[in-house]
């Protein structure tokens, strides 16, 4: 039976097999015949495509390539832009846009909530620096201007960025910037029909501290594919982009930066087209690393700097090809937008430093796994499933960054990372924080604190249940602002349990909270899985303010319905068997905002009622917890 108990305190991955198809994120192609003109597509389809039968609870999806896919950078038809710093002059600032179904790495889905025409995301970069004014005045290019009853504001609504209308129906924002300014992001939120709005036309500013081009190594200039021939870049350490440069002839296909590369600049209004691959350097560790130790932090003589404004534009791969891995043929297709390529078989990108970039309209994940890293004002937008924002493995902190993704946008799959001032917009699919989705997913000593979660899209699930179904274990459930996929055997936050604190949700989720363990996917690869070993699920939660979600929310382990059956050999459960481990949650000054408008701090008396929790499993303790300041 469950515990629920009140306290007030005093004052790496299994990619392929686990994640790679879930449904309510899965894309499920349909047949090509739904595809509109497939000679944008590679041909004949490769053996390796996602292809139907479309998974439970997607029902016939397909997705639909456009016929002529944008060919990006492409200026918005939607805002103009200008800033000033101080008493600056008024500049025009590039609002560039990303269009949902407007290119092969983001094709239409049947089953997304999003018009096909109309759903985009236009950025800016405001180039900024500390202890500085910086204004913005914001032009509506379409239909009528910006009118008072938009209501406009600005997400995360808790950051002090003030919003004035102008009687021309110009937006004016202003926002101080401190002295620790690093970068700021934040987006243009109003609502005028279900035609028009800040939700279906997306607007982000990126505030940027300056980026200098690098001022000492051997620097290559790169404006053309011809100066990537790497018979030219032998004795060059640096490599600095300017413009629009494809990485290949169609920019759907991965660099591998050549081992004395160590440090790339992406110039102000840089657009690079295509991902980026990092092999292992001789004389490391196997990964992406040269340091003697993967934990080591004293060395710094072989971290790999990424860094400026511009922009990693991912868009000319195909969202299909996702899943093709090195053997296909196919492989720069199954990469990441920032890709570790090691031979045996690592998913890690060691010893990265980035700063400041922006990756745009990725097939598949934006990173690999970033592991003794740092990462701050790094900006990602993805649209359809798998499409995932940013993966940490172990000892990466990460500050000021900004996700739109249509799958797990802070995936916390290590121990000691640690990520602040964190913006998300969760497209229809996947989890705000994702704990993980296997059983190797350490949870220690990990620190979340400022998670701004400025929109959610999730339409599912809507009727959340305990008990899993049959044909899938995982279907809806990784959508939630924290969430588990984690499975049978998981120790996580067994050592240190991780810390996640100071959350702020805009507006009503689907669901807050799904953590649960559950059995993975019946494939190959998980077929040995015993599902009776038993899990730890440790984890503390700390000022949340959030509105009610609008179905249940879960804690705790994942029941078997009657005559369930996995793996190979045939593993058989007991009728009403549920998953065994336990789990300690702490929720300390978590306060939901009711439909009336009231916040109550969540406590165990109304954690059913205003929570809608209520945690399943023989030891799941939920210790709620209220602190005045």
């Amino acid at each position: 039976m469950s515990k629920s108990l009140i306290s007030v305190k005093p004052g790496n991955r299994f990619r392929f097999a686990m994640k790679a198809i879930h449904a309510g994120t899965a894309v499920l192609l349909g047949a090509f015949a739904s595809i509109a003109s497939a000679q944008q597509l590679i041909t004949p389809t490769p053996a390796c495509a996602v292809t139907p039968p479309p998974y439970p609870g997607n029902g016939s999806g397909y997705a639909l390539y456009p016929a002529t896919p944008l060919a990006y950078p492409k200026t918005s038809d939607r805002y103009s832009v200008q800033y000033k710093l101080d008493n600056g002059a008024w500049t025009d600032a590039k609002v560039n846009i990303s269009r949902y179904g407007g290119s092969n790495s983001s094709p239409y889905l049947s089953f997304s909530p999003y018009t096909q025409t109309t759903t985009s995301m236009s950025f800016v970069s405001i180039p900024a620096r500390a202890n500085a004014l910086v204004q913005l005045r914001v032009t509506k290019l379409w239909d009528a201007p910006f009118l008072s009853s938009d209501r406009v504001s600005v997400r995360p609504s808790v950051k002090p960025v003030s919003t004035s209308l102008t009687q021309d129906g110009m937006v004016q924002l202003s926002r101080w910037t401190g002295a620790d300014f690093a970068g700021e992001q934040f987006i243009l939120w109003w609502n005028r029909n279900a035609q028009e709005s800040g939700a279906i036309q997306g607007l982000a500013f990126f505030l940027d501290p300056p980026y200098s081009a690098p001022s000492v190594g051997v620097v290559k200039t790169v404006t053309s594919l011809s100066d990537l021939d790497p018979a030219g870049l032998a004795g060059y350490d640096t490599l600095v982009f300017q413009g629009t440069v494809p990485l290949s002839a169609t920019g759907a296909q991965a660099y591998t930066v050549p081992n004395n590369i160590n440090t790339i600049y992406l110039a102000p209004g840089s657009w690079v087209q295509g991902k980026l691959a990092f092999a292992p350097i001789p004389g490391g560790t196997g990964s992406t690393s040269c340091t003697t130790s993967s934990s080591s932090s004293s060395s710094t003589a072989c971290t790999r700097r990424i860094y400026g404004p511009g922009v990693l534009d991912v868009s000319r791969f195909e969202y299909d090809l996702r899943q093709c891995d090195p053997a296909s043929g196919y492989a720069d297709q199954g990469y990441a937008a920032l890709a570790a390529v090691n031979p045996s078989g690592s998913h890690r990108l060691d010893d990265f430093d980035l700063d400041g970039i922006i990756i745009a309209d990725n097939n598949f994940y934006s990173t690999d796994s970033l592991t003794d890293s740092t990462v701050n004002n790094v900006k990602v937008i993805a649209w359809n499933a798998n499409n995932d924002g940013l993966e940490f493995g172990s000892n990466t902190t990460a500050s000021n960054v900004f996700v739109r993704s249509g799958d797990d946008s802070l995936k916390m799959w290590g121990s000691t990372d640690i990520v602040t001032n964190a913006t998300v917009w969760q497209n229809f699919n996947g989890g705000v924080v994702n704990l993980g989705w296997f059983d190797n997913s350490p949870g220690d000593s990990g620190l979340i604190d400022g998670l701004y979660v400025v929109k959610t899209d999730w339409t599912t699930p809507t009727d959340p249940t305990w008990t899993a179904d049959p044909a899938d274990a995982v279907v809806h459930q990784n959508d939630a602002i924290i969430a588990s996929m984690m499975i049978p055997g998981t120790q996580f936050g067994s050592m240190q349990p991780s810390l996640y604190r100071n959350i702020f949700v805009e507006d009503p989720p689907q669901v807050l909270f799904s953590l649960k363990i559950i059995p993975p996917r019946s494939s190959a690869n998980t077929d040995q899985i015993n599902l009776m070993a038993t899990s730890e699920l440790n984890l503390n939660i700390e000022n949340v303010f959030t509105p009610a979600s609008i179905v249940g929310n879960s804690i705790g382990f994942q029941n078997l319905p009657s005559t369930y059956t996995f793996g190979s050999p045939l593993q058989t459960f007991p009728d009403g068997y549920t998953l065994a481990g336990s789990m300690k949650i702490g929720l300390t000054n978590v306060f939901i905002k009711l439909p009336e408008g009231i916040w109550l701090p969540l406590l165990g008396f109304d954690a059913l009622p205003v929570g809608k929790l209520n945690p399943n499993g023989d030891d799941v303790e939920v210790n709620y917890g209220f602190e005045l300041p």
